[in-house]
């Protein structure tokens, strides 16, 4: 039997209980994860500590240095809000900690770059939350977008404005491309390969009546891909009454391609179509490859490593640069 990876988790807020329900037992009571057990839990927040304490049968901190010293851990999922990487996966690396770093995996460019030499020095396993990698239909849209001729793409991330506080501040949450449409950016990487442009303008004003909100309501990004394709993303959080919509559309010499994010893809060609509904639970997905990939150690079952999660943050800080400066081409 192969051994059991002890876990910890930074954080116990919204994501960190999205990870927690992969962890916990199936409907007959067996669990989801058999080789896995999360064994200590942090959080500055006492009662979110001593919630997922409760949940797991955990031991919960207060402090991630105070764990970390304590506990002897295979793995450290790290699942704080973007302006809180002050350390931690460093320290957690030095510890010798497998490492799964919800996105985005920092603020910092300068900052994500030091973890990612310091995980390819120790050899460690890691993973960064980008779940969209492991729906079950992407590699087949993957394959047929890789044997198409690209003339160019839309994608977008359009809807409402999340609640947590740190969301509405660009100094917090580094505003919505980095914190949220950084998925759309991670399968428009997955799908064309590199960027080698970045342009992007942004749009205020129309939210008007939130407290302390100061980032942007709307964005538009250009890329230009290292293959020649080209393409826009756009981001809004202003939507209230429906409306919104999450995804890719790719226009190809022999046909069309619309991926509604996380739900479906559908390809229109002269003779055919394809539908494909997502027909699997992509984030159980994402947490058994880390864990399975920790016990064989293997860094090739991981889909979304965090050398990918920094390529993803270089381009939507690109495209914050690129909005502060009124548009200025970023080259990367």
């Amino acid at each position: 039997m192969a051994k059991q990876v002890k876990i910890g988790f930074i954080g116990c807020g919204g994501i960190a209980n999205y990870h927690f329900g992969h962890y916990d037992k199936d409907k007959n009571g067996n669990p989801k994860i058999p080789n896995a057990k999360i064994v200590a839990v942090c959080d500055k927040i006492e009662e979110r500590a001593n919630a997922a304490s409760q949940r797991f049968g955990a031991k919960p901190y207060l402090s991630y240095k105070d764990m970390l010293e304590t506990e002897k851990l295979d793995a450290v999922y790290v699942c704080v809000e973007p302006c809180a990487h002050d350390g931690m996966e460093l320290m957690a690396i030095q510890k010798g900690c497998n490492l799964f770093v919800e996105k985005p995996v920092a603020l910092s460019l300068d900052y994500a770059k030091k973890v990612e030499a310091a995980l390819a020095k120790k050899k460690l396993i890691n993973a960064a939350g980008f779940q969209d990698r492991y729906v079950d239909f992407i590699p087949t849209m993957k394959s047929w977008v890789a044997h198409s001729k690209v003339g160019f793409f839309n994608a977008y991330w359009v809807g409402g404005m999340p609640g947590v506080w740190w969301w509405r501040r660009r100094d917090t949450s580094g505003g919505q491309a980095v914190e949220q449409t950084i998925h759309i950016f991670d399968m428009c990487r997955h799908l064309f390969g590199e960027v080698v442009e970045v342009q992007a303008f942004g749009r205020r004003g129309v939210i008007t009546d939130v407290e302390n909100y100061d980032t942007e309501d709307a964005s538009a990004v250009n890329l230009k891909f290292a293959n020649g394709i080209i393409g826009t993303v756009f981001s809004g959080c202003f939507v209230r009454g429906g409306g919104g919509k999450c995804g890719i559309d790719v226009f190809t010499m022999n046909g069309r391609l619309e991926y509604v994010e996380r739900v479906s893809m559908h390809i229109a060609e002269p003779n055919r179509t394809i539908d494909m509904k997502t027909g699997n639970d992509y984030g159980q997905e994402e947490d058994d490859a880390f864990i399975d990939a920790i016990i064989h150690k293997d860094q090739s079952l991981i889909l979304s490593p965090y050398s990918e999660a920094v390529k993803n943050l270089q381009v939507v800080l690109a495209a914050n640069e690129s909005m502060d400066k009124g548009g200025k081409v970023i080259k990367l």
